[in-house]
C-alpha cells in the first residue's frame, strides 16, 4: 500500500462509519423524560431524529450513541443512565438477530449465533465466548466467558463508551436470562471501567459479583450452562431461520471471494476464521472453498491477510485502542505477530506509521529511500 493512500485514508475517516440499529436506544426518551431532562436537544446535538427511536430498523451512527449516551448521564447527572435504560430492552431490539437467537436448541448454538451474527445489529459490535476459564478462586469450577466489545474505528473523540457498555453488557445478560429461564447461572461481571455509580448499583442488577476495571467487559457463567436443551425451540421457526442463513450466508450470490471476506471479517477476533469452519458456514468443503479462490485468483490466506491490513490501519488511525487490543480484535496470538505483520505490509513498526499517519506528513517530505520502502 502506498504512503499516499494511508494519508487519503485518514483524511476521509466519515467513509468508514459504523452504524447501528436505533433499537439500541429503545427506553432512552422515557428515562430522560423521567430525570426530569428534554432529551430533544442532546438528540439534536449527536444528529439524531425520534423518527429514528420509532423505527427500530433504522440506522443512526454508531458514535453518537455512545456520545449521545455519555453525554445525557452527565447532564442528568445520572452515572447508571445505561443500565437503566436497559430496562426498557429485551430481545426484541435484536430484530433478524433476536429471532435466530429464539430459534437455538441449546444455549452453545444460541451463543454461536450471537457471536456469528451480531453485526446484524451493528457492525461495531463484538461478542466473543471463551470456555477455557479457570475461576481463579476455585480450580475445580469451570466457567466461561462471554466478553462484548464495541470495536468502533472512529473513537478519536469519544471520551468514553462506559454507558453504551453497561447498556450492552445489561441487554445482553437479560436476553440470556430470558431465553435459558431458570437454568440461568450468573457468577460474575466484569467491567472494562471503573464506574461513577456505585458497585453495589450493579451487583443489585445483576444479582452477582462485579469486578471493576477489567481488561474487557464480560459476564461469566456455569460452564454447564452449554449444555442446556431448549426443548420449547419451535421446529416451525427454525425451518424459517435455517432457510434465512441459507439465503444470506450460502447462497451464490455474491462472488466467492465477497462471502469469504464476510465470514471471515465477522470471525477475525475468534479462532473461528480459519479455512475450515469458513468453509462450513458457506457450506463447503475446505479443499472446494480453495479451488474456487485460487479460480478467482486468490487465496484464504490472502484475503485474510488483506482484511487483516486494512481492518489494522483503521484502528490505528480512527481509535485510541491499545496494541494489545487490536491484537485481539485481528486474531494474533501475539503482538510480536502483529508488529511483523506491519512491517511487512507498510514497511515499518506500529509506532513509525501511526506516528507518520497522524503527523499527515506528505509524500514529497519523505526520503527517496523511504519512499521506494513503502511501495
Amino acid at each position: 500500500m502506498m504512503y499516499a493512500d494511508l494519508m487519503d485514508f485518514a483524511q476521509n475517516k466519515k467513509a468508514h462509519q459504523e452504524m447501528v440499529h436505533s433499537s439500541g436506544l429503545r427506553g432512552y426518551v422515557d428515562v430522560m423524560q423521567q430525570l426530569g431532562i428534554d432529551p430533544k436537544p442532546l438528540l439534536d446535538k449527536h444528529g439524531i431524529s425520534l423518527a429514528d427511536l420509532q423505527d427500530d430498523n433504522s440506522w443512526i451512527k454508531h458514535s453518537s450513541l455512545v456520545q449521545l449516551l455519555e453525554e445525557s448521564s452527565q447532564r442528568a447527572n445520572c452515572p447508571d443512565l445505561g443500565l437503566r435504560i436497559s430496562s426498557h430492552q429485551d430481545i426484541r431490539i435484536l430484530g433478524v438477530l433476536g429471532v435466530i437467537m429464539q430459534s437455538a436448541t441449546t444455549f452453545r448454538e444460541l451463543i454461536k449465533f450471537a457471536t456469528d451474527l451480531l453485526f446484524l445489529h451493528g457492525p461495531a459490535l463484538q461478542l466473543h465466548m471463551n470456555e477455557h476459564v479457570t475461576d481463579p478462586l476455585d480450580s475445580n469450577s469451570e466457567i466461561i466467558e462471554i466478553s462484548f466489545d464495541i470495536q468502533l474505528t472512529q473513537s478519536i473523540n469519544i471520551l468514553s463508551k462506559r454507558q453504551a457498555l453497561d447498556l450492552s453488557l445489561a441487554v445482553c445478560h437479560r436476553v440470556l436470562k430470558y431465553l435459558s429461564g431458570e437454568q440461568y447461572r450468573l457468577l460474575k461481571v466484569a467491567l472494562p471501567h471503573h464506574p461513577i455509580a456505585p458497585l453495589n448499583t450493579y451487583r443489585r442488577f445483576f444479582n452477582a459479583d462485579v469486578m471493576e476495571g477489567q481488561s474487557r467487559a464480560a459476564l461469566y457463567l456455569h460452564k454447564s450452562m452449554l449444555n442446556i436443551q431448549f426443548n420449547s425451540a419451535d421446529h416451525g421457526l427454525r425451518e424459517i431461520v435455517d432457510s434465512y442463513l441459507e439465503q444470506s450466508f450460502r447462497s451464490q450470490q455474491g462472488s466467492i471471494v465477497e462471502r469469504v471476506q464476510h465470514a471471515i471479517r465477522i470471525n477475525l477476533s475468534s479462532p473461528k476464521a480459519n479455512k475450515v469452519d469458513v468453509a462450513k458456514m458457506l457450506a463447503m468443503h475446505p479443499r472446494s472453498l480453495q479451488r474456487r479462490l485460487s479460480e478467482s485468483g486468490t487465496s484464504f490466506d490472502e484475503i485474510k491477510d488483506q482484511l487483516r491490513r486494512q481492518l489494522f490501519l483503521q484502528y490505528l488511525v480512527d481509535s485510541k485502542a491499545t496494541m494489545t487490543q487490536i491484537t485481539s480484535a485481528l486474531g494474533f496470538s501475539e503482538q510480536s505477530t502483529l508488529s511483523r505483520a506491519c512491517k511487512k505490509w507498510f514497511g515499518m513498526s506500529p509506532r513509525q506509521l501511526k506516528i507518520k499517519v497522524e503527523s499527515s506528513q506528505p509524500l514529497e517530505a519523505l526520503n527517496q529511500n523511504e519512499t521506494n520502502f513503502l511501495n
